[in-house]
C-alpha cells in the first residue's frame, strides 16, 4: 500500500537535509527491505525495535522516513553535547535521554511529539544487546509507560543485517559485498493494553510482552530462537 508522505509545517528544514544525506548513504551501505508497512497506524504511535549495532539507528532513520514519518529517536543525552552532532540532533527533533536522571524531560518531549500526531522511536533494551547470539534482551518499561501516558499504541519491529556492516561493539565498516538490511513490522499493540497498568509487576509484564513481540519479528528474519537462548541475556 502506498501512502503520501506528510509534509508538515513542524518538520524542520534540517530534517530534510539529514534525510538527503542518510537515504543515499544507506543505499550504499545496504539493500534495504521494509516489510509490513501497511501495518503502521495512521495516527501517533511508539515504534520499538531490537538494537544490535551502533549502525542500526542510521538505517532505522531511513526506514522511518520511508514509512512516511519524521524520525524522533530517544538517544543518550551525551550525544547532544557533541559539536555539530548535538545541534543536528536537537534541531531535527531527536529526544535526549539522561540515563542518570529521572527522565521526566525526555518523557515530556516524547509526549509532545505524540500529541502532535507524530511517532517516537525507542530501543527498549536501552543499549546494544549483550546476548552472544544478538537476540533481544530484557527491556526497560519506558516505552510502556510512555504509551500509557500518551494513550498511543506500540508497534514492535524486528530488524536484522546492520551487524554485518558494523559488528556489535566493533570498529570498521564492512561495505563490500553489499549487505542486506531488513525491517519486519509487527502488529500494533493497542493503547488499551497499557491503560490499566498500575504496579511495577504489571509494567514489567507488559514490557515482557513488548519484547516478546519484537523477538517474534526478529525470528521471522533469522529463524526461531534456539531453546538454549530462550532466557534473557544478563
Amino acid at each position: 500500500m502506498t501512502r503520501k508522505r506528510r509534509r508538515k509545517a513542524e518538520y524542520p528544514l534540517i530534517a530534510y537535509v539529514v534525510a538527503l544525506i542518510i537515504v543515499p548513504v544507506s543505499k550504499i551501505l545496504a539493500r534495504c527491505e521494509f516489510r509490513g508497512l501497511d501495518r503502521l497506524p495512521d495516527g501517533p504511535y511508539i515504534l520499538v525495535a531490537n538494537h544490535v549495532t551502533k549502525l542500526d539507528p542510521l538505517l532505522m532513520i531511513r526506514f522511518v522516513w520511508e514509512a512516511r514519518r519524521m524520525p524522533h529517536f530517544m538517544a543518550k543525552a551525551s550525544l547532544f553535547n557533541l559539536p555539530i552532532v548535538g545541534w543536528v540532533l536537537s534541531d531535527s527533533g531527536q529526544i535526549p535521554v539522561d540515563r542518570h536522571g529521572h527522565g521526566g524531560a525526555s518523557v515530556e518531549a516524547a509526549a509532545k511529539w505524540l500529541a502532535a500526531g507524530q511517532t517516537v522511536q525507542i530501543y527498549p533494551e536501552g543499549t546494544l544487546t549483550r546476548d552472544p547470539n544478538l537476540w533481544p534482551m530484557k527491556g526497560k518499561s519506558g516505552a510502556v509507560r510512555l504509551a500509557q501516558e500518551a494513550n498511543v499504541p506500540i508497534v514492535p519491529v524486528g530488524q536484522w543485517g546492520a551487524q554485518e556492516i558494523l559488528p556489535p561493539y566493533g570498529k570498521g565498516l564492512h561495505i563490500f559485498p553489499r549487505k542486506r538490511f531488513t525491517v519486519q513490522i509487527g502488529e500494533p499493540i493497542p493503547a488499551e493494553h497499557f491503560a490499566n497498568l498500575r504496579t511495577g509487576a504489571e509494567f514489567a509484564e507488559a514490557t515482557a510482552d513488548v519484547m516478546a513481540a519484537i523477538t517474534a519479528e526478529v525470528e521471522t528474519l533469522r529463524g526461531p530462537k534456539p531453546v538454549e537462548a530462550a532466557g534473557d541475556a544478563k
